[in-house]
């Protein structure tokens, strides 16, 4: 749109006498040209394109500009939101601005009218604030109480362990501890060959770095440390950590050895010993790896490959039973369901060992799959690996991000599924309620998490994982425990919160646990929100906190 078009279009806009003004058109150029332009023929009014205003307020060279001629600038936007624009050019500009959409609105009627959407927002019972930004209305739902839920977990339990042998979960159990105890050796071996045995206490940091372990990796040393006298394999002896066994005990040949028997045992009880193999290279390297000499990632995808990184969640009993029990329960969930297409989310799917346990509970259903991770090459990964479910979308979703930020729209999926992702979260608070407001009232979230301190994955994975700032960083844990993981759940504004294994099964030992957790149906919805304010020319987003943006109360 040029200005002769925008004079005949708006006439009623236009009251005022126009003095002698400069068209620079709607097509981009260069803001030092434009800048040349404007200091040259000193326009009093001046009309161009969104775009190049911004890109004119953005030049640095804008500062050192002479325009005090100017007394008007009229731009024209696609966006209606872009009154915000208006408001940063009149203070950078020092002049009257105006923009007009693309159908001859002002910008700034077109505000007033999306304040009036706010202030109606407002007035929903239900809503605690809201705020504008562009063309999305953000409005944050008041919280609902909370309700025990019929969850139907308990039918989940009894039909998954049938699929278990008595033995078979004892014998998992035992190879757990084995394991755990080959970990905790390994971590002796490692720290002394790093020079840190005994162990000081004055400054464990300093000590730390005076070994040259990597900065990164030194908080996860010192909760070695922690976890090393708590399993009374060292004992505070003045201000050192010193050894309550043989070093014999945790020797290479030592280590060898248990690694050696773990490994066949392993296998005999699981049917594969890619997990041991991982655990024990690791164990191999732990020196190299507190150090940084070793990166962490280059041992679970040996060569870029994944193959190491699949079994790693599939072999162990632990994980073989959370994979039944999240599939049992999602075909039960689907086959209740009364409206089709079920839309499911799965997030941080990684090498695809829980959607390739749930996609055959939803063979016969009406679904609308998403396969998400925070990588590309594993989205890519998984769309190749899955080929034989050509209906499943990919795409790449981060949980540290904001969803709205990355396209994900709020209350759009009746399911999210998560399989050991959430404890890779920097904030498993934030994530949880990030996964709750993507969800529709009364869908659920189902995953699964460890929920106790692994002594072997704090031997391996930890050294890859981002250092947590929830509570995790303050009792110096990998893994939230299940009473921390409820009230997180609970403070989200989850209901039902249960899990499996239930307290007396034998795999409940070892902490591993398929949760399963509910959007209160009393949520308010968007298109509860929606009908209120009688369809407003907005997209609407309902969070549980206002983003980072201006409170439409702190609008002009």
């Amino acid at each position: 749109m040029n200005v002769d078009t925008l004079l005949i279009d708006l006439p009623a806009a236009f009251p005022w006498h126009l003095p002698a003004l400069t068209d620079l058109g709607v097509h981009q150029q260069a803001p030092a040209r434009l800048l040349a332009v404007l200091e040259r023929q000193r326009p009093a009014v001046v009309v161009m394109g969104a775009e190049q205003l911004e890109r004119l307020l953005d030049f640095p060279a804008l500062a050192l500009s002479d325009l005090s001629h100017l007394e008007q600038v009229l731009f024209v936007s696609p966006r209606p939101g872009d009154w915000q624009l208006a408001e940063r050019a009149a203070a950078q500009l020092d002049c009257r601005v105006q923009g007009f959409t693309d159908d001859g609105r002002e910008l700034a009627s077109v505000k007033r009218e999306h304040r009036r959407w706010c202030e109606r927002a407002l007035g929903h019972p239900q809503v605690s604030a809201v705020a504008l930004h562009g063309q999305t209305l953000f409005a944050v739902p008041q919280p609902c109480a909370l309700a025990a839920v019929e969850d139907h977990l308990d039918a989940t339990g009894a039909a998954v362990n049938q699929q278990f042998s008595a033995i078979q979960l004892h014998d998992a159990v035992e190879l757990n501890q084995r394991l755990s105890h080959a970990a905790l050796l390994s971590m002796l071996n490692g720290l002394e060959q790093c020079g840190l045995l005994p162990a000081p206490l004055n400054d464990v940091a300093q000590s730390l770095a005076n070994a040259g372990i990597a900065p990164g990796h030194r908080p996860l040393i010192a909760r070695w440390l922690d976890v090393l006298q708590a399993q009374a394999l060292l004992r505070r002896q003045g201000d050192h950590l010193h050894l309550n066994l043989d070093p014999n005990a945790w020797s290479d040949a030592s280590l060898d050895a248990i690694w050696a028997q773990l490994s066949l045992d392993w296998e005999h009880n699981t049917g594969g010993r890619a997990t041991l193999d991982y655990a024990r290279d690791n164990a191999r390297q732990l020196p190299a790896l507190m150090r940084g000499d070793c990166a962490a990632v280059h041992l679970l995808f040996p060569e870029g490959r994944t193959e190491r990184a699949a079994a790693l969640y599939r072999e162990s009993l632990a994980a073989q039973y959370q994979h039944h029990a999240v599939a049992h329960w999602i075909g039960a969930w689907a086959a209740r369901q009364s409206t089709e297409p079920l839309r499911v989310l799965e997030v941080g799917a990684g090498t695809g060992a829980t959607t390739q346990a749930v996609l055959p509970a939803l063979a016969n259903v009406a679904v609308d799959y998403l396969c998400t991770d925070v990588s590309r090459y594993f989205s890519e990964q998984a769309a190749e690996r899955l080929r034989a479910w050509p209906w499943v979308r990919h795409s790449v979703f981060d949980i540290d991000r904001p969803a709205v930020a990355q396209g994900y729209p709020t209350q759009s999926w009746d399911l999210i599924v998560a399989g050991g992702v959430l404890n890779a979260a920097r904030d498993t608070q934030r994530s949880l309620s990030t996964l709750l407001a993507l969800l529709k009232p009364g869908g659920w979230l189902v995953f699964s998490e460890p929920t106790q301190e692994e002594f072997w994955v704090m031997a391996s994975q930890a050294f890859m994982l981002n250092q947590a700032s929830d509570e995790r960083a303050l009792g110096r844990s990998t893994f939230l425990n299940l009473e921390q993981w409820q009230t997180a759940l609970a403070r989200a504004g989850f209901q039902g919160n249960r899990s499996l294994p239930a307290a007396d099964h034998p795999l409940a030992r070892l902490g591993h646990r398929v949760f399963v957790a509910q959007v209160p149906s009393q949520r308010l919805s968007r298109t509860a929100l929606d009908a209120h304010l009688e369809h407003p020319d907005l997209q609407l987003e309902l969070l549980d906190h206002l983003p980072d943006l201006p409170n439409v109360k702190d609008l002009p």
